[in-house]
């Protein structure tokens, strides 16, 4: 994009935020002040702008205010919205069938950004919230996410290699792939104190139109051997149920998938 493009951008960014918190509506003269921009400039990204109706201009107030495409975008956006609240439910279903405090997210480069969280009181916490990031390699999550890629791809994802979080992280390429191949027979993944001590998680992948475009998991404290495969066992099932419920939610809604990347 050429520098002029850029700016351009920038200005027809400044003028719509600038608007859309003066519930008032804003002067021409207002909006070329709050953003420094000459009147020759402003002039027609203004009538651009009224143009494709995103500002609306009323001509007995001499006022700019947020036009109707604005409307019509939020709809849009409030649709993506309800679509991530109705996975939420499922989560927290899960959450509750499992005891457990149980996770939702998708792939941003080579990280996992978390979109869900839904929390069981435990006395071993991890502090991942929506918005947080981390390395996919070193959680059960990440692993799932990165299930759709050969060694390849991985090593391109991770040019520097993988750095451990914890003595237990994956740090090699080929362990990882092998890892994932693994996962992916059995259609789940695991982790176990590699993001955190003392914490295992399970994972799957959830996929839409043959493609892996997000994941959930459920983590839980390490159990003695008895227990821990009781629980793995019981958590997995209760995963991939979930899953299945949360695919066709994002199946019938796909359209207004707009996360992860």
């Amino acid at each position: 994009m050429a520098k002029d493009d850029h700016n351009a951008v920038d200005r027809i960014a400044d003028i719509l935020e600038y608007v859309a918190t003066h519930k008032e509506g804003a002067t021409f003269s207002e909006v070329m002040r709050s953003i420094s921009i000459p009147r020759s400039s402003l002039h027609p990204l203004i009538h651009t702008l009224c143009k494709r109706q995103f500002l609306y201009y009323k001509e007995n107030e001499r006022r700019y205010f947020l036009g109707d495409k604005i409307f019509s975008l939020s709809i849009e956006y409030r649709n993506n919205i309800d679509v991530l609240n109705m996975i939420d439910v499922m989560l927290a279903e899960l959450a509750k069938n499992v005891d457990a405090t149980c996770y939702f997210g998708v792939l941003a480069g080579n990280e996992v950004l978390y979109l869900l969280r839904q929390i069981v009181m435990s006395p071993i916490q991890i502090i991942v919230r929506p918005g947080y990031r981390l390395k996919a390699y070193a959680a059960s999550i990440g692993k799932a996410l990165l299930s759709q890629f050969n060694k390849d791809e991985l090593t391109l994802l991770y040019p520097d290699g993988l750095e451990p979080i914890t003595k237990n992280t994956v740090a090699d390429i080929d362990k990882l792939y092998l890892q994932l191949s693994r996962g992916k027979e059995e259609g789940v993944f695991y982790e176990k104190e590699e993001s955190a001590i003392h914490v295992q998680c399970v994972a799957a992948p959830v996929c839409y139109q043959q493609k892996v475009i997000a994941a959930l998991s459920i983590a839980f404290p390490v159990f003695d051997d008895t227990q821990n495969h009781e629980k793995i066992q019981f958590n997995k099932e209760n995963l991939l149920l979930t899953k299945q419920k949360v695919e066709d939610i994002i199946a019938k809604n796909g359209m207004s998938w707009i996360y992860g990347g």
